[in-house]
């Protein structure tokens, strides 16, 4: 189970939708407000196979600087209004011809930005797979290969995976998901560890727009990814509860507003920011040792 809740503060955005009549505008966004839930449990645990399931609630918001006096559409509908999404994750893995074994991700979300009683609609559905073949060569390093189609770079796309772990010593490890996720971890005590991390993270969000400029009842396509160097520090606080802190920087690779869910469509707005700092803290808690014995 994780609760974690994360800030990144005070960036410049600016916007460009001259093409389809909402003009240019800029402003400071004082911060970008985000939740997250999660839950993960085992459902099959057997030699041959091995099943888990991940439950996940994502709630952000973003406050304007210059909000109301700012009249730039985007900014007057976008401040403060929730994005949401929800959805579950489930984990497969079925050990194949020795030392090989086959693995997959499959995700369900539902992204937009209603209250949850209309969020689970058909058009806010978001779907992501990732199957691989892997090997592991021994007790201290595991590859893989495969491919994924997701959301991860806003649009949904399918793209080559490659996986790949290794444990170095007792203090040093490597855990690579490529391309969307390289992380260095430092074991300083049994209790005490710090993760040099490296990652991709996007979505696609069903939104209505409430400023006049736009037309009523109209769904727009909010596609959003960034890439994130972040530093974690994680302590166990008693056997089966741990907290986290997290620092890093963010850096936009769109934020950009379409007006249909088709690969091909039209961007509306289309955003930039600078890199911005980001905070977060977690509490997880996990299964206690005398279960893992």
């Amino acid at each position: 189970i994780i609760i974690k809740q994360e800030r990144v503060f005070d960036y410049r955005i600016t916007s460009d939708g001259t093409d389809a009549g909402f003009g240019q505008g800029e402003d400071d966004v004082k911060f970008n407000k985000r939740w997250t839930f999660k839950l993960r449990f085992p459902v099959i645990m057997k030699p041959g196979f091995k099943l888990a399931m991940g439950l996940e609630y994502f709630k952000e918001e973003y406050h304007f600087e210059g909000f109301p006096e700012n009249d730039y559409p985007l900014y007057q509908s976008l401040n403060d209004k929730p994005l949401r999404s929800i959805g579950s994750t489930f984990y497969m893995v079925k050990p194949w011809l020795g030392n090989r074994y086959f693995m997959m991700r499959v995700g369900i979300k539902f992204n937009g930005d209603e209250g949850l009683g209309n969020l689970l609609e058909s058009d806010k559905l978001r779907i992501s797979l990732a199957p691989l073949i892997g090997w592991k060569k021994n007790p201290y390093t595991s590859f893989a290969f495969g491919f994924a189609y997701s959301y991860d770079f806003g649009r949904q796309n399918v793209y080559p995976v490659i996986s790949y772990n290794h444990t170095f010593n007792n203090r040093f490890g490597l855990e690579t998901i490529l391309p969307l996720e390289a992380k260095l971890r430092y074991t300083m005590t049994e209790k005490n560890l710090l993760f040099a991390t490296a990652e991709l993270d996007g979505a696609t969000y069903n939104i209505q727009l409430d400023d006049p400029s736009f037309p009523e009842g109209q769904d727009y396509y909010l596609r959003k990814s960034e890439f994130r160097l972040l530093v974690t520090y994680e302590r166990e606080i008693h056997d089966w509860l741990w907290f986290s802190i997290e620092t890093g920087v963010r850096s936009n690779i769109n934020f950009d507003l379409d007006d249909s869910a088709k690969r091909n469509a039209n961007t509306v707005i289309e955003n930039d920011f600078n890199s911005a700092f980001l905070l977060n803290a977690s509490i997880f808690m996990v299964p206690p040792r005398k279960f893992l014995d």
